[in-house]
This record gives structure tokens, sequence and C-alpha cells, in this order.
């Protein structure tokens, strides 16, 4: 007995246009008197790559995220790990610990600066000793020191002699970040740009379709954040948190919520008598 296939294969058959080379209606085998046809040599090949595809990005996934969880283990004065990984929209975090570090990494995003963006950018380490006495991106370090953090340590990633993204450390802590945490900061960085080089141009194909929209999503979030913020005098964090509750009470997407609120800030009369 054959179980029908889950709702994850039967898009991947859409996707690939395979669904309308076998049926897939049959739970069950023909029976005796009718001989089970040879498989279409189309369908053996697509589905084989497709698989194939999948695997190497679950594998890649699994890898970066297993980085994440040995720096943030290993490194002393980590309290949060990311990788950030470049496109031809911009960055991404594709692994990370907690949401903080993720609403860290696209506080970057947004504002076009801080030690990811130059790492990526630059293809070398940037440190941050103490955020409070952090003068290179203005917009910046104001929304770190809002969200706790206090050091800061990106070293670059790369696909060959190619900048890729970054590996980013935070800490709560001003001058986490010491020799040996530098070293093993660099090592875990090393290996990630080995599994991105290994990668190859799979990465670059699975990014590529997606990238433009998660970027478009993660700024719709920081605006409805920056809305919630300025409405309700709360911080960072207690707005993100705002837009996850009211997501998953209404099982509402968290890019829709976000959109809303981003709307219904921009339809509100201002203080003039005209629209924000």
């Amino acid at each position: 007995m054959f179980r029908s296939p889950s709702p994850k294969i039967l898009k991947t058959l859409e996707i690939t246009g395979l669904a309308e080379v076998v049926p897939l209606d049959r739970a069950d085998p023909p029976g005796p008197e009718a001989p089970r046809p040879a498989p279409s040599p189309r369908f053996d090949r697509s589905l084989a790559r497709a698989a194939a595809h999948q695997a190497r990005k679950d594998v890649l996934h699994a890898a970066l995220n297993l980085v994440v969880v040995l720096a943030r283990a290993t490194v002393v004065g980590a309290d949060g790990v990311s990788v950030s990984l470049a496109g031809d929209g911009g960055l991404i975090t594709v692994a990370s610990s907690d949401d903080t570090v993720e609403a860290m990494d696209a506080d970057q995003y947004v504002t076009g600066e801080g030690p990811c963006v130059t790492a990526a950018a630059e293809g070398r380490r940037v440190q941050v000793e103490a955020v409070d006495e952090e003068t290179r991106w203005p917009a910046f370090t104001p929304r770190a020191q809002e969200r706790g953090i206090n050091a800061i340590l990106s070293n670059p990633l790369r696909a060959g002699t190619r900048p890729m993204g970054a590996l980013n450390i935070y800490s709560r802590t001003p001058c986490a970040f010491g020799r040996d945490g530098q070293e093993l900061a660099e090592l875990f960085a090393e290996q990630a740009s080995m599994v991105l080089t290994h990668a190859g141009d799979d990465l670059a194909q699975d990014k590529g379709g997606r990238l433009s929209e998660a970027l478009r999503t993660r700024e719709v979030i920081a605006q409805a954040q920056g809305a919630l913020m300025e409405r309700d005098g709360i911080a960072p964090d207690e707005a993100y948190a705002v837009l996850r509750h009211s997501s998953r009470r209404t099982s509402t997407p968290l890019r829709r919520i976000a959109q809303e609120i981003v709307t219904s800030t921009r339809q509100q009369p201002s203080p003039d008598g005209g629209r924000r």
C-alpha cells in the first residue's frame, strides 16, 4: 500500500511540471490484472533533479544553522549569532539564534549601515568594542542601543573569492570579544565560507527568486515597528512582539499585519490637516 504524496511533494511536482506527467489521484498501485506502466524517463530525471536540489538546500541551511549554534555556544561573550548573505537586492538573514539578532540585522539592512553591512561589502572583519562609543554609523547605532546590544563582531563570508555576506556575533556586554573570541569567530566564518563555496550556483538560484520579496517584507515589518513605537511609546522588541501576537491571534501573515499598520498610519491626518 502506497501513501498519497504529501502536500510538499505535490507542490514540488506542480512547480517542476511533473503533475501533468504522472497522475497523483491514486493511493494504491494497479491490481494484478493491470500491470503497472513503466516510469516515464522524464519523470525519473526531473524528480531526481528536484529531490537533489531540495536536498542540497536543506543541507546548506542545516550547516549554516549549525555554525550559528556552535558560535553562540563557544565564543565567549556571545549572546546571539546570525548569518547574513548578499544577493542582487541586498542582504538577508538566513540563520539566526533569536529574534533580537534578526532585528539587529534588519536594522542594518534598513539603514544601509553597520558592521554587518561593512563586513559583507568590504570583505574584512569589523568589530564594535562598545556601541555607546561608536560613531561610524549614526543611523544604526541608536537602534543597537535600544535593543541592549553593546558589542558586535562581524566576519566576512566568501564563496570562493567573492564576498557573500557576514557572520555576525552580538553581545550585551561592552568589549566582550577578546583575542580568543575573535579567532573562534574567524574560524566559524571560514567554515561557513567553505559551505557557501561548495553550494555554488544552487544557493544563488535559491536566493534569486525570493531575496527581493524577503527584503520587502523586512522593510515593511521595520516600518510597522517604528509606527507602533511612535504611537504606543514602546521599545523595538515590544513592537515586534505586538506584531507577532497579532499575527498568531488572527492567523494572518506577519507581513500583512505590518502592511495594514503602515497603510493605516499613512492615512491618518497630520496636525496640519493633510495626510501623513
